[in-house]
């Protein structure tokens, strides 16, 4: 993780004026207060590294604030707040009307750096005059066949201020978005960027290997350093393919200082010691799901990283599935009322792969395959905890691997809700990928006719709901593009400015505690274990 010192940040909002940004602040506080922000409503600059001003009329500190901001503070003023205080000697001018906006960040900046090429915002634009000729451009937005300002950064005397012309209703206040760049401009303000670029290593290069290679690359923030695997064919593979240092064992890996972020992609039964290798070199580590193949191996990754002050997520890349996103939005909108069941399959007939996959002692069997992306869509979907596990496993067709054909896993959550996972090789009929169910609605995950296999292509995703009259109304949902970086992407952000990980370890580990459970099952002749997961 990023070793910037939290940051002491006053917040001078104006509720004199006609926006009342005091009434409107309440979600962007509550969303920096999560961040490494220390936050001072309407206190004094002693001590404070940042102030962040939303003013109609001039501040009541105004004086003061001057002094800071010259004196070297960081100061960010949001929407219309340099029309009442001419910190910059400049004015954002009269606002157009409230639309929707689309925001570009200007590339090359660390603040705009792995935001999305447009942003999208309800707010108003100030038809400004361009900004001052000492200013930097962050972002833009379209209008009237031209580019319009909408942030800029400016020293300011020894300070930087940086002008967010963003504010103007509870839409963006409310913003997740609008958070996230406020967060990066406080930060920015007061002179602690980004971090640097990350060198990172891949501690072997099997299938999956390429696609790690292929988003390091092209993720600003990293750059791949050396690739490490036990067969010659694959160090030439990537040689040619990305022109990095190739390394036969891992010791020449985890000693070269290039290299501080490594990405585990040994088999699972080794991920575990390979994450405590890396972490005892004082690398960040990314591991390949599943975590780990036991809770206890988990807990001493987690531990060892937090002994060194070191990142670990897991990479559980299909949270950015598009089926999975658009499932997930409309459960979590609330569109079909409370979720109560779900079950979910993943499978076909056909005979396994002979590779380390299919073989328990290495891959921890069946359920740690799909099932470590299936139970990570299911805790993510479900509130509460798990109470109550049973599994149950068959072996009947494929006797040349020890993995089993099919197995089936039963959760049950408080509150008495219910989720069912199946992976088999033995359907000859193919259930449905999801079949979830709310107190309002329900919504079906189909499988593409006409892709082979059906797990290469996202699923149908549609929504059925009572209709008024009698019958059920259905929906097809439209599936955004699928972005192909967004775990790097993340971490990136994560690294450089402290924002939150979207692949917590703790997550990781708690799916890791119902895969063990299940396997425990499995061996209890599917007995139904009692939990807290």
């Amino acid at each position: 993780m990023s070793e910037s010192p939290r940051l002491r940040v006053l917040a001078l909002f104006d509720e004199r004026g006609a926006h009342r940004y005091a009434s409107l602040a309440g979600p962007l506080l509550s969303r920096l207060v999560g961040l490494e922000l220390d936050l001072d409503v309407g206190g004094r600059l002693a001590g404070q590294r940042a102030v962040l001003i939303a003013a109609d009329q001039p501040p009541e500190q105004a004086e003061q604030v001057d002094h800071f901001l010259r004196a070297g503070g960081g100061v960010v003023a949001l929407h219309g707040t340099l029309n009442a205080w001419a910190a910059a000697g400049w004015a954002p001018g009269e606002p157009g009307p409230e639309t929707e906006l689309l925001l570009r960040p200007v590339p090359g900046h660390p603040l705009t750096d792995r935001l999305d090429p447009e942003l999208r915002v309800q707010d108003e634009l100030f038809l400004s005059d361009p900004p001052p000729p000492d200013a930097t451009v962050l972002l833009t937005a379209p209008w009237h066949y031209g580019e319009r300002v909408v942030a800029f950064s400016q020293p300011v005397g020894a300070g930087r201020l940086v002008h967010m012309g963003l504010g103007h209703g509870p839409a963006t206040w409310s913003s997740d978005l609008f958070a996230r760049l406020v967060f990066r401009a406080l930060r920015h303000a007061a002179g602690l960027e980004a971090a640097p670029t990350l060198g990172v290593g891949l501690l072997g290069y099997g299938a999956i290997g390429r696609e790690h290679a292929t988003s390091i690359s092209d993720v600003p923030g990293f750059e791949l350093r050396g690739v490490c695997d036990r067969l010659p064919e694959r160090r030439e593979q990537a040689r040619a393919a990305f022109g990095v240092d190739v390394h036969v064992d891992s010791e020449t890996l985890l000693s070269d200082p290039g290299v501080d972020l490594v990405v585990v992609g040994v088999p699972p039964v080794a991920h575990a010691g390979a994450c405590l290798e890396a972490l005892a070199a004082g690398k960040h580590v990314i591991c390949e799901k599943p975590f780990a193949l036991r809770v206890e191996e988990c807990d001493q990754v987690l531990a060892a990283a937090s002994a060194a002050e070191r990142a670990v997520t897991v990479y559980q890349s299909r949270r950015w599935d598009p089926d999975y996103l658009a499932m997930s939005e409309t459960i979590r909108s609330g569109r079909v009322g409370e979720l109560f069941y779900m079950e979910s399959f993943i499978g076909g007939y056909s005979h396994p792969c002979d590779f380390w996959h299919s073989h328990e002692p290495i891959s921890g069997g069946t359920i740690y395959d799909w099932g470590s992306h299936y139970f990570d869509w299911v805790l993510q979907l479900f509130e509460g905890s798990v109470r109550h596990v049973s599994a149950v496993g068959h072996k009947r067709v494929w006797h040349d691997v020890t993995n089993s054909d099919q197995v089936r896993v039963d959760l049950t959550f408080d509150g008495g809700a219910q989720a069912t996972f199946m992976q088999s090789d033995i359907a000859a009929a193919l259930k449905p990928k999801w079949y979830v169910l709310g107190t309002r609605g329900a919504v079906l995950g189909e499988w593409r006719e006409d892709v082979s296999p059906p797990a290469d292509a996202p699923a149908v995703i549609k929504v059925l709901r009572p209709a008024s009259g009698g019958g059920t109304h259905e929906e097809r949902l439209a599936l955004a593009p699928r972005d192909e970086h967004g775990f790097y992407r993340n971490l990136a952000d994560h690294l450089a400015w402290d924002e939150p990980l979207a692949v917590t370890p703790q997550e990781a580990r708690r799916t890791v505690a119902v895969m063990e459970s299940a396997t425990q099952s499995i061996a209890q002749g599917g007995a139904r274990l009692e939990v807290d997961i």
